[in-house]
């Protein structure tokens, strides 16, 4: 039988029955397949992915790892690829090939005209009031996120 969310308790680090969440959620398994593999209710499957940071966090980093090697096997291959579409244009139905590259890289006239600015003065403006913006918007006090962390907290307890 699955444990409620009240059994839920950690003082510090994940719980094995979290990290094992996360194995299996990194692979693709719903909520409800988690929470039957490991012995917890789907909602504290489902509570711990909305309203634990600590869990979020290793979910994402553990997600990253995932789909950076993915990513960097799919690198590999993209010399191949391209090589193999040249081929193919240079066939008779390459136009067909050459036209769906042309949609799938959405190539339209705004990319062009939107490349950036081609003066240093406009350059330097830009980067200038994007940093200024950053500033102010990374300075988020303490006091905030105690706040939003015990809002959390407190939706980790609430009953089923």
């Amino acid at each position: 039988m699955a444990k409620t969310t009240n059994s839920y308790k950690r003082e510090q680090g994940l719980t094995i029955e979290q990290l094992n969440a996360i194995d299996l959620l990194v692979i693709g398994k719903v909520n409800q397949d988690v929470a039957d593999k490991i012995g917890v209710n789907r909602v504290t499957v489902t509570k711990w992915r909305n309203y634990d940071i600590y869990f979020q966090a290793e979910l994402n980093k553990r997600r990253k790892e995932v789909w950076g090697s993915s990513l960097d096997r799919l690198r590999t291959l993209l010399p191949k690829a391209i090589e193999r579409l040249e081929q193919e244009v240079e066939n008779e139905n390459g136009w067909k090939i050459a036209l769906e590259l042309i949609k799938l890289i959405k190539i339209d006239s705004n990319q062009i005209i939107n490349i950036g600015h081609d003066n240093a003065d406009q350059l330097l403006t830009e980067q200038a009031e994007k940093r200024r913006t950053e500033e102010l918007f990374t300075n988020t006090s303490d006091y905030f996120k105690e706040k939003l962390f015990k809002e959390y907290q407190n939706q980790l307890r609430e009953e089923e």
